[in-house]
This record gives C-alpha cells, structure tokens and sequence, in this order.
C-alpha cells in the first residue's frame, strides 16, 4: 500500500516493547531503521523483498537492537511513523497507538476530535452483513487492499444500520427513540444527528406515514457534505433529502416530493440522481441548501423498472443503470406472456461537459451491485474476481455474474445461488455469486446475464477490443 504521503509501515507485528525480552524481528527492525534512515521501500513489491529476503543485520546492530527501548523512539520518529500510517489507512494508525502508552502520549487520539475529522475516516472499509455468534463483533473488509478485520461494536445494540456512506460511517437508526447517529466502525467514535421524529412536520404526505416510523424514515443514503461538517441523509421512503450537523436537534429540509435514489458522496460533494439528472448538494454560507443539476442523463432513461446505482471507480463517478425492456418482435399483452431481458448500461460522469457518456469497460475494476448499494474493486486485491464485470448480489433480482461484451443481450438462470458474504448494512448490501472464483471471459461492450461456459479460444474476443468512453 502507497499514499500521496509516502509508503505506509506494516507494525501490526510488532509486540508491546516491554512484554518481549528480545529485540523485534530483524525484519520488523530493518523497516524502522530504513525509516528513519529516509531508505525506506517506495513500492509494495519492494516491502515484500524486503520481508522475504535474509537477515544481513550483523551481530553488533543485533545486540545493540536488544538492549534499545522502543517505547522511547521520541515524538519525532514515532510522530513521521504515525503521520505516514494514518496517510494510508486509519486502521494502520491505530495499531500503532495500541502499541504502548509512551506512542499513544505522541500521537493525536482519534477520540479527542470530531467524528466528522477528515484524517481518522474509515475510508475504503465496509461492514460485513452476516450471521455472527457474537452480535457485538462484526467483520470489516477493506475493498481496497482485501484487509479484513474484526471490530466489537456494542454502540449496534438496539439500532438498525440504514446506510453506510462512502467516508465508511455507519449510519445508525435507534429502534425505540428513531435517534440517528453516525458511527466510526474502527475508532468507535459516536456523533448523534437530530430523531427522524423531527420530520414527521415537514412530511409532504402529511397523516399517511406508516405505523412504524423505521419503514418511513429509514435512511437510504447518507454522506457528508462540501463543508465536511454537514451530514446530507436521503429519507427515500418519504422522498425528502435533509442535512444537519451532529449535535443539531432539528433536521434542515433541503427537498423533496421527489425520488433522488441513488446518492453517494464523491470528491467532497453530496450527489444524488432523478430519472433524468445528477443534482448536487450546494451548501453555500447565508443562503439555503439546494440542489443543482450536475449532470443531464444522456440518454434519458427508459423502461420497466429502471434502476441506478453511483459509485466511485477508481476516482471516476460511474452511473450504473439497468433496464427491463420488451425483447424485439415480443407484445406484452399484459397478461405474462411477453418476454422480456434485462439492459445494463455504464456511464461516466463528465463534469465539465455536464453530461454523462457510456463507457465500455470498467477500467479494470469489477462491479458489486445489490438493491441499493454498489461499490467497485480491484482484482489486483481480491484475485478471485474479473476485471470489467458485474457482480449481483443476492438481495437483486438478477442474481449472477454479469461480463461486458457486444452488442446484443443474452440472459440465463443462475445455475447457484449466492454466497453468503455480503456487504455493509443490516438491511442493504451486496454479495457475491458462488460462481465468482469461475473467472468468467471478458469481451468488450455489453453486459450479459448470469454466468455460461468459457468458449473455445477461437471465439474468445480479446481486450483489445474494448475502449474507454
């Protein structure tokens, strides 16, 4: 793992320095030193040589090693160790304040700041929805490097999780007051936003509210706003998009009457999406919050049950929309007869043009979609996976794995059903199909159903077909 920052340092092996009567392993010994030396690996595969390659520590640097105290390494180094790990990953970062308390007293405590503080965001992890012993402890996975973690969470009780945001906060429902909170699954903070009570007054559809407040004001999106303090929540049962900041007691209407599924964040920014258009959130000081058209769908979507997902693919904001449309030749005389196929389409969001363009391939990336939610990942961290396809989960009704090749559609039942593993969310989320390890082929520009036997090498088309929209 690389950041803008620098490389950052695996220490997760290294014990407390005062339980161990020895000194660090020479590997563990070499990394610190190259560190402070300035001569540490640039890349990952140079931090692998360096792990697998012989010790050339000679004894005097071994002994000296033994008798060195390294809970008293100095705010210096110890600060360049923990400034270079949170760069990369918080989780890293808090490895190391576990360490011993001389490296916690010269590093910032997570705890000690906002929920909402940039730095200390669970960025790339998602929470595992799954069936656990232990309600308390859930697993994390980080759909950036394949990490996966164990986290005791007992801040879960009695809450639904609604939604995950892209920053990785959890958002909480609270089954009994409707309190919503937001939490950081790895440094345990807790930030509470106003009850979803609070906007049963600015209800459009006044008196027809459920009898249960969790199925109308159950959170479907969330993320953070421009001015990374205001949190955007989208309340899709009752199409209203609100904000408001932790500690507030009342939500702030921003719009509604209108269905903006999906929304995400993205570059600092609160997106959401009509039939039509890509708004953004625009917060700006002594005016209103309202919604501006980022983008115009093009072309405009059409069809029997349309539907969008956005999602970050390696810095792109992608549109991801599906389509049930009438195979050609077909009349549906709406009495069941009439055949129908499902259309996949993938677009790139181009901000500066204000419109999106179709893109035929992912950039490498594979796609996990389930009914809400979808998230892009790298076959370079999870080998099991191919590069351009689309992976349904088990809560959407197209179950499988979904390749891009040419032009026509053709579909097939699942021949298994879906894995157990799913993604973040105790109600939403995402899963693999079994067939995933299968590695179906990839041909360029269409998206096809569930997964086929590997053709011939003949028929195979390369990937040299494929371009970027």
């Amino acid at each position: 793992m690389r950041s803008d920052q620098g490389p950052a340092i695996f220490l997760s092996f290294i014990p407390h320095p005062r339980r161990r009567k020895r000194a660090p392993s020479t590997t563990a010994s070499r990394i610190l030193l190259l560190l402070l030396s300035g001569a540490f690996p640039r890349s990952q595969q140079a931090l692998r040589s360096l792990r697998r390659s012989k010790p050339y520590l000679n004894p005097t640097t071994a002994a000296a090693l033994c008798r060195m105290d390294w809970s008293n390494l100095g705010e210096g180094p110890a600060g360049m160790i923990a400034e270079r790990l949170l760069a990369d990953d918080v989780t890293d970062y808090v490895r190391f304040r576990a360490v011993c308390r001389p490296w916690r007293q010269c590093t910032a405590d997570p705890r000690a700041h906002g929920i909402l503080d940039r730095r200390f965001l669970p960025r790339r992890w998602i929470m595992l929805r799954e069936e656990a012993a232990d309600p308390d402890r859930r697993r994390l996975l980080n759909v950036s490097t394949g990490q996966c973690v164990r986290a005791y969470l007992p801040e879960l009780r009695g809450h639904d999780v609604c939604a995950p945001t892209v920053e990785g906060l959890l958002v909480l429902l609270n089954r009994t007051t409707y309190a919503v909170r937001l939490l950081n699954p790895l440094t345990r903070q807790v930030a509470d936003l106003p009850p979803a009570t609070t906007l049963y007054s600015l209800y459009w559809r006044a008196g027809m509210y459920d009898a249960d407040p969790r199925l109308d004001f159950k959170v479907s999106a969330a993320g953070l706003a421009d001015d990374a303090v205001t949190v955007a929540v989208l309340f899709e049962e009752v199409q209203t998009l609100a904000i408001a900041k932790p500690g507030d007691k009342q939500w702030t209407l921003v719009e509604q009457g209108i269905s903006f599924s999906p929304a995400i964040s993205f570059g600092g920014r609160f997106y959401c999406t009509t039939d039509s258009d890509i708004n953004m959130l625009d917060i700006r000081d002594n005016q209103p919050p309202r919604l501006v058209v980022a983008a115009k769908i093009s072309p405009h979507l059409s069809g029997i049950a349309s539907a969008m997902h956005l999602l970050d693919n390696d810095g792109e904001l992608l549109l991801f929309s599906h389509t049930m449309k009438l195979r050609a030749g077909e009349v549906d005389n709406f009495n069941g007869e009439g055949r129908y196929f499902m259309q996949y389409n993938v677009s790139r969001v181009d901000f500066d043009a204000r419109n999106t363009r179709t893109v035929c391939d992912l950039g490498g990336h594979a796609v996990f979609i389930g009914s809400t939610r979808a998230i892009s990942v790298s076959p370079l961290a999870f080998p099991a996976i191919t590069n351009d396809s689309v992976y349904i989960g088990k809560d959407h009704p197209m179950i499988g794995v979904h390749r891009k090749v040419n032009e026509s559609i053709s579909t097939g039942a699942p021949d298994s059903g879906p894995d157990s593993i799913s993604g973040a969310g105790s109600e939403n989320g995402i899963a693999p199909a079994r067939s995933i390890r299968r590695r179906p082929i990839l041909e360029p520009n269409r998206i096809v159903g569930n997964p086929v036997p590997a053709p011939s090498p003949r028929a195979r088309i390369g990937r040299a077909g494929a371009s970027r929209g």
